[in-house]
């Protein structure tokens, strides 16, 4: 029989009481010895990597000040033993581990799912997956009932923004509410087989700190990193500096990126009024358990992940050993700036624990239904309590996590009066279902899509927003820790598409019996690249039918139909992209263009200004929405988006036309128009359409002969479309002309 530190008859009502106490600890926290080749890469002279304090004073007055500016780290996939802060003798990570030693360092911090998105709505909601309704990424978006931290946070008066690292988090998935800024943006970079194009630490960094020079005195921050995601590339200097373990670089390259970010904050704030919160979303297996990254298991390699909260209220150098959860993030927060609580959250303030010498009874839940969604097997729901971990599966398991750290031995057959406790109070935790996620439901056009495409499309569901959820929820079928191998399978057809063996590759994913989404991505991938594009298009089909949001399946449905010359279907696949889903700017173009040929540029400006929204520096979306305003007699606003595009190429000689054009049709800025018309007609030559605007222009001015010499000099190259305007345009001007010379019209 187990002997529990604290009593397993907790009632469903009292998993997570209002006022907590919690066992807490001083311990001596000091910052591993930097590595000689990565301090040489890093530059460890600046000020943001000085060494914390030796000693912290855990006796000393704690500020009860609210903080002007609250910053919140989440570094993807970096689990909490493969920092110096906690234990791990070659970290390098002299940032992360300052914020330990001049904060609250949280011992045991539970991640609810290992999965991004699902692991960053409860962090963002307060509510466990189950309450929040967002159970795996990219497939479902937060309700719109459910409030957020940051619509806390700007009721409570502050600024709200984001930089995120990667798709998986853009905005249509619904963690942009209640952010005044939210930056969704990526550099096209695809982080190994998910699809998820990612941008670096370095643009991550670069992006947020471009938003402080400008921001307001109090404002909450959200910055995401995702470089320690698989596939692990380093920077070439980190890559060196950590021979054969590119997780551990990526995590020393993150970390620099972090002093960088904390460096640019205190140069314009100083350290006064700031909060820091540095955390995960979930970690990486790296082997254990038969797993090479995550999202299958729910071990503590993918679970137990790091927490670390300095600034006022946060006395220095303590550490707590009571097991906490991202689920407490957002009501630490809001409690922290004295913003309203959310309603419902499962969570609590964690400021508590740091004043209270008591063990809190609690429950921590955790899930993955990735192993149903992707594979069509059984889900993983677990619960812990105290150092004792359940997870109900085929083959249940109990782990003695003080005496069993590596989760070796299932004591489940032993205590069968434990597991039955914990499965109680696991089956609390999912009954508690107040929101249901968006996302699922096809719209009409897409219902029309997928038929046209010769789906087999279902009925839309009915009044229960949960209905289906206990279905996923079902433990049965393979259990996941007996199928690792096909796991394995699969990271051995990804090796063999990345040395050119896509033959291989989709035998060795077809041999496979598993039906699920994620399998049926791999094999379009691999039947792509061997040639059998009308395999590729049946895979990527089976997926759309499922999870019709998934833009990574889209694309590969694009792909294939381009390469069986179906190029009009392709283009329908494009003109029929939901608008708020297009992973990139150049999707974005691609389908305007195809609703513009359908006839239907309203839908195509619609599409392109919200993409605008999104990225409103991108040129090619400023360009093509200036032409699509300009068609729609919204000239003001198409020179607003010409003007961005100058400024942003003020080399570019279309750029320059396109503002003269613009401000002849407006009648506005002349003499600017016919500056920048000439400079451009200097700059490229006698091209028919640049004499075109630079005769417009002089015309628009009086120069009705300057006109006209421009006229004659495009006329002599130009293409139908422009020789026709040319023509009019000299009719217009020689009978102008013959006018002043007859005494008609003053000269």
């Amino acid at each position: 029989m187990l002997v529990y530190p604290i009593s397993l008859d907790i009632d469903a009502d009292r998993l997570e009481p209002q006022t907590s106490a919690a066992r807490s600890s001083v311990t001596h926290l000091a910052v591993p010895p930097a590595l000689v080749i990565l301090a040489l890469v890093i530059g460890l002279g600046c000020g943001a990597d000085r060494p914390p304090s030796a000693s912290p004073d855990p006796d000393a007055e704690i500020s009860s000040e609210r903080p002007d500016r609250v910053v919140l780290i989440t570094i993807d996939t970096l689990r909490a033993d493969r920092l110096g802060s906690y234990g791990a003798p070659d970290a390098h990570t002299p940032h992360l581990d300052t914020i330990a030693a001049r904060g609250v360092r949280f011992e045991v911090a539970i991640s609810p799912a290992p999965l991004t998105l699902p692991a960053h709505t409860t962090l963002m909601t307060g509510l466990d997956p189950p309450a929040h309704g967002v159970r795996h990424n990219a497939i479902q978006r937060l309700g719109k009932q459910v409030p957020t931290l940051a619509e806390g946070m700007q009721e409570a008066g502050y600024a709200t923004a984001a930089v995120v690292g990667a798709l998986v988090l853009e905005r249509r998935f619904g963690l942009d509410r209640g952010f005044d800024h939210y930056d969704d943006r990526t550099s096209g970079r695809i982080s190994g087989g998910t699809g998820y194009a990612e941008r670096t630490a370095t643009q991550v960094v670069d992006a947020a700190l471009a938003w402080i020079q400008n921001s307001p005195d109090r404002f909450f921050l959200w910055v995401h990193f995702y470089d320690p995601h698989a596939d692990y590339e380093p920077p070439p200097g980190f890559a060196a500096a950590f021979p054969r373990r590119p997780y551990m670089a990526e995590i020393a390259f993150v970390d620099a990126e972090v002093g960088r970010l904390l460096e640019g904050i205190r140069a314009r704030f100083g350290d006064d009024g700031l909060l820091l919160v540095a955390t995960s979303d979930h970690g990486e297996s790296l082997g254990e358990h038969d797993e090479a990254t995550h999202s299958y298991t729910i071990y503590e390699a993918t679970q137990r992940i790091p927490l670390l909260i300095q600034g006022p209220g946060w006395p220095a150098g303590r550490t707590i050993s009571t097991p906490v959860g991202l689920v407490d993030l957002a009501p630490t927060l809001l409690a922290a700036v004295g913003a309203a609580p959310l309603p419902e959250v499962r969570g609590l303030d964690l400021r508590a624990l740091v004043d209270q010498d008591e063990p809190v009874e609690r429950s921590l839940y955790m899930e993955t239904l990735a192993t149903r969604f992707d594979y069509g097997w059984s889900p993983l729901l677990g619960v812990r309590v105290g150092t004792h971990k359940y997870i109900r599966a085929p083959r249940p398991e109990l782990f003695d996590l003080e005496a069993d750290p590596k989760e070796l031995r299932n004591r489940a057959e032993e205590d069968p009066e434990a597991v039955a406790k914990l499965d109680r109070l696991l089956e609390a935790h999912l009954a508690v279902r107040r929101h249901a996620a968006g996302g699922v439901e096809l719209d009409a056009e897409e219902r029309e899509w997928l038929r046209d495409l010769g789906y087999v499309v279902p009925d839309a569901s009915a009044s229960d927003p949960f209905e289906g959820v206990d279905a996923l929820e079902q433990i049965g079928g393979a259990d996941p820790k007996d199928r690792m191998a096909v796991i394995r399978e699969v990271s051995l057809a990804q090796a063999d598409l990345e040395n050119g063996r896509p033959a291989e590759a989709l035998a060795r994913l077809e041999a496979l019996p598993e039906e699920g989404a994620a399998i049926a991505m791999q094999r379009a991938s691999a039947a792509l690249k061997a040639g059998l594009s009308e395999r590729a298009e049946a895979y990527a089909k089976s997926v759309l039918l499922s999870e019709p949001e998934r833009t990574d399946a889209r694309l590969l449905l694009v792909r294939a139909l381009e390469a069986q010359g179906r190029v009009e279907a392709a283009e329908r696949v494009f003109a029929d992209w939901p608008v708020d889903s297009a992973p990139a700017s150049w999707v974005v173009v691609r389908a305007a263009t195809a609703e513009i040929a359908q006839g239907r540029k309203p839908a195509a400006l619609e599409r392109v200004l919200y993409a605008r929204r999104r990225d409103p520096e991108d040129t090619q979306l400023a360009r093509l929405a200036a032409n699509l305003l300009d068609d729609a007699d919204r000239m003001d606003e198409a020179l607003a988006a010409r003007e961005m595009v100058l400024r942003s190429m003020p080399g570019s000689v279309a750029a320059r036309n396109d503002v003269a054009w613009t401000l002849f049709v407006l009648g506005r800025d002349l003499d600017r128009a016919l500056e920048l018309a000439e400079s451009a007609v200097a700059d490229a030559g006698d091209e028919p359409a640049l004499l075109d605007t630079l005769a417009s222009v002089r015309w628009a001015k009086g120069d009705a002969r300057g006109a006209l010499d421009a006229v004659e000099r495009g006329l002599e190259h130009a293409s139908s479309r422009t020789r026709a305007h040319l023509l009019e345009l000299r009719v217009e001007l020689r009978a102008g002309l013959r006018e002043r010379a007859s005494g008609r019209v003053p000269l």
